[in-house]
């Protein structure tokens, strides 16, 4: 009975564990060779955040952040409350983090489109 109950703490802290690591994962973004914007879609929990991260080449440039459904929250450094459908911020050199939320309580598919110039 001891030994059931330990194999079934276990398969539950690695459940977690793996579900726990893909809501905290980034998603690194790319443009195609000669491209600045790229879009990526994919499905986002309820109550959750998907953060993604995009290189700029130089500081200054202004990235310009579009979420379809418009009801997801798109968040970062200059909108930390989070911005409902489209949001912009200055880059600096290098990788750049944002993210979007789902304030729902059913998961949602979404299509972000993101340009930097």
């Amino acid at each position: 009975m001891i030994r059931k109950i330990s194999a079934y703490l276990i398969f539950m802290a690695m459940i977690l564990t793996v579900t726990g690591a893909e809501t905290f994962a980034q998603t690194r973004i790319r443009f195609a060779r000669g491209r600045s914007s790229a879009t990526v879609t994919g499905t986002i929990p309820p109550q959750s955040n998907k953060t993604f991260v995009v290189k700029a080449v130089w500081n200054g440039q202004t990235a310009r952040v579009s979420v379809s459904p418009r009801n997801l929250q798109i968040f970062s450094n200059a909108a930390p409350k989070g911005e409902s459908g489209s949001s912009s911020f200055e880059t600096y050199s290098g990788d750049n983090e944002f993210g979007i939320y789902n304030p729902t309580n059913r998961p949602i598919r979404y299509s972000i489109t993101i340009s930097i110039r």
